[in-house]
């Protein structure tokens, strides 16, 4: 089905290109620069995304797309994705999550140029039509998202094309009220955000009490624990151990609950969704680093990266250490209260 790349698929001055990003929430959220620098390159191309319904919220909204297609995760939501795209009449489509779903999705849809890197895994770049020679790691946080374009010809500029996260003013309105209910004030409050998707990335639960206590004894400063419907226990076990009042919010969308962190005087969280969501919306963000190699969040403004360096490091999703998750142990609460002091000091200057 592949074949080696001889030039760049033809687009127009007006192309209709389809972006393949499927999931997971923070790496559709890395993807959305694409769709800007697409729609400065070519104003009156047509531009479609298909994603997973779970993961839609993160570009329902976003100015740069046209036509936004959910897929369910279901075989007849296949089948009616792939027909409701077809009907689109899509020239190119830009895979960009580089599995073997991602890739189906366009040749089931019979897109005739279909655009990914060749080190795709589940050999996926077989279903490409032209597969592009992987590139070597990018130090921005959209990383080989906008790689991807720079590969076709198409101007990249990782200081302007940045994450966007669309919000509306019903979203705003409705994180305004839930902190009032629970007596906070916007850009007057931290946001802690404990949960994530592995064990190896989470940090000690009871360090999170301890910094709650730290921010509003040192600094005067309240938090709130946020997180989703899946992520109360957790929460809820977290503010059990809380010597002050520590709320929790767990119960709203995930436009709403990015509206509160957009409203936060600073993020703290493990490598997950909310610090890029902090980064999209211009909070503060002290983002706690231990199996994943930051390195492309090092050189990004407004984010604290905090890791601890170890021969082990890293290991992703293979951890060696047997459970000790050392590299997250090693991140103190100290560490933490001083990043959060400092990036909040260096906003209101």
């Amino acid at each position: 089905m592949a074949k080696k790349l001889v030039e760049a698929p033809p687009l127009g001055a007006a192309p209709r290109i389809l972006i393949v990003r499927l999931s997971a929430l923070g790496d559709t959220l890395m993807t959305t620069p694409v769709a800007q620098a697409l729609r400065e390159t070519f104003p009156n191309a047509h531009i479609g995304w298909v994603v997973e319904s779970r993961c839609a919220d993160v570009i329902d909204g976003n100015p740069y797309i046209d036509r936004v297609h959910k897929w369910d995760k279901t075989l007849t939501g296949l089948i009616s994705v792939v027909r409701e795209i077809r009907r689109e009449s899509y020239e190119v489509a830009l895979d960009v999550q580089g599995l073997l779903k991602s890739a189906v999705i366009p040749w089931l849809a019979r897109i005739p140029y279909r655009v990914g890197f060749i080190d795709a895994r589940e050999n996926a770049f077989r279903f490409l039509t032209h597969p592009l020679p992987a590139p070597p790691p990018a130090p921005f946080v959209s990383g080989r998202n906008l790689q991807l374009l720079e590969a076709l010809g198409i101007p990249i500029d990782p200081s302007r094309h940045r994450l966007y996260f669309p919000l509306n003013d019903l979203n705003r309105q409705t994180a305004r009220l839930k902190l009032a209910s629970l007596g906070l004030e916007p850009k007057r409050f931290v946001a802690l955000a404990p949960a994530t998707t592995r064990p190896q990335k989470h940090w000690l639960e009871e360090r999170w009490s301890r910094l709650a206590e730290r921010l509003w004894k040192d600094l005067e400063m309240p938090s709130v624990l946020l997180g989703g419907p899946s992520d109360k226990t957790l929460l809820e076990r977290i503010a059990k151990r809380c010597s002050t009042p520590l709320p929790v919010i767990c119960d709203l969308s995930l436009k709403d609950a990015v509206a509160v962190i957009e409203l936060a005087s600073a993020l703290v969280g493990p490598d997950s969704f909310p610090i890029h969501a902090a980064l999209a919306v211009g909070t503060p963000a002290v983002a706690l680093f231990g199996p994943n190699d930051p390195f492309r969040f090092k050189s990004e403004p407004g984010i604290t990266v905090l890791e601890h360096d170890l021969p082990c490091r890293p290991c992703r999703r293979r951890p060696t250490c047997g459970g000790a998750f050392t590299c997250m142990a090693l991140i103190t609460v100290d560490e933490v209260l001083e990043a959060v002091e400092k990036s909040v000091s260096q906003t209101k200057i």
